[in-house]
């Protein structure tokens, strides 16, 4: 969650969350209509156990180990400990990535998108809180979460810079309030994995049709402005061409993660993860619903031409050369190449595949993509 920046968050949450808790009587008359006699049960069973549920489970996973590594890290603070606690961090990030964009339901309901993923960290809340002696549970979601963690597990200095902050006489301080995060996250995470599995996936697997309260709506809806997110926040404001900077500079401060250089590898789980929502991984998905009503783009099937864009997506991403902030000034060609896919993408989400489903776009982004 960029903090406050999130485009059409206003509107958007609002409606899916109410999605998440209901479901228009008139989207089975729709659905039958446009989707016959298509089994949208196997499809949302497969893409709510196989790759949603199963996303939340190794996120879940991960918090655990993360919250290990950094207690040992806590525990005896030297190079070993602190390098496996940045690495457990650091897949904490990336699975964290592949279930951010599926943004409905419990993950909004419980705020844990924003506990979890508001950012830039407030480094001067950050310093407070541990002066104060302050816990996670008590302070904003600006001072918490994977970006909170980031700025307390890492310094543009290097570790010895860290090390130095965790071995001085105002370590305990410190040691303390990186725990009370870690333990934060372990219980966001747990309570994620908890709703999912206590009753949402039923829901999620019930809510046939494709009003805005239904499965595939949400689906649609979610991935269109996640892929604007991206395209906005993580590309285009650190090459100049985002909605909150335009001005065609580099910005390196702007990119996700400034001090971890995790920005790359979380874009891209963040695409193959959409990617995975979309074509069902190895099962059914909305790929398969599309090819059932028949949907065409340019003579092809419209599943295969979005798959391709995806693909295209994560190839322009893997050709830019970390670091990410050097790769703003130094790659720019790059990056723009990536704008401009993620563009064509969101487009085929928001016209070709909503119309072919039915689906109406609960969100307006701000550049007319």
């Amino acid at each position: 969650m960029y903090i406050k920046q999130k485009i059409g968050v206003a509107v958007t949450g609002i409606a899916l969350i109410a999605a998440s808790c209901s479901k228009s009587p008139s989207s089975s008359s729709t659905s039958t209509t446009l989707f016959g006699s298509y089994d949208q049960t196997t499809m949302l069973n497969n893409i709510g156990s196989n790759v949603l549920m199963a996303n939340i489970n190794t996120l879940a996973t991960s918090a655990v180990s993360t919250q290990t590594a950094i207690t040992a890290f806590t525990t005896t603070p030297n190079s070993t400990t602190l390098t496996a606690a940045q690495s457990a961090w650091a897949t904490l990030a990336v699975n964290w990535a592949a279930v951010a964009p599926i943004d409905f339901g419990p993950i909004q309901d419980n705020l844990i998108e924003a506990n979890l993923d508001t950012w830039p960290a407030s480094d001067s809340k950050i310093e407070t809180a541990i002066t104060a002696g302050s816990t996670a549970s008590v302070v904003g979601a600006d001072t918490k979460g994977l970006k909170g963690l980031e700025y307390l597990l890492f310094d543009a200095a290097g570790n010895t810079a860290v090390l130095a902050k965790y071995t001085a006489s105002t370590a305990a301080a410190r040691e303390a309030f990186l725990n009370s995060v870690a333990k934060d996250v372990v219980t966001q995470t747990a309570t994620l994995q908890s709703d999912w599995k206590g009753s949402y996936l039923t829901v999620f697997e019930g809510a046939k049709g494709n009003d805005v309260s239904s499965s595939v709506g949400q689906l649609v809806n979610t991935i269109s402005l996640y892929l604007d997110q991206v395209k906005n926040m993580k590309i285009g404001n650190p090459i100049g061409m985002g909605v909150k900077i335009n001005d065609s500079k580099a910005h390196p401060d702007q990119i996700e993660y400034t001090l971890a250089e995790e920005s790359l590898p979380v874009m891209i789980a963040n695409i193959q993860a959409m990617k995975a929502a979309f074509d069902g991984g190895s099962g059914q998905g909305l790929d398969d619903l599309l090819n059932y009503v028949k949907a065409t783009k340019a003579g092809q099937n419209l599943s295969t031409v979005v798959d391709a864009q995806f693909d295209d997506v994560i190839t322009k991403m893997n050709a830019i050369t970390p670091p990410y902030a050097t790769a703003t000034s130094a790659q720019t060609q790059q990056i723009q190449a990536v704008f401009t896919s993620l563009r064509t993408l969101i487009a085929y989400f928001k016209v070709d595949v909503a119309n072919n489903l039915g689906v109406t776009i609960t969100f307006t982004d701000t550049d007319g993509d």
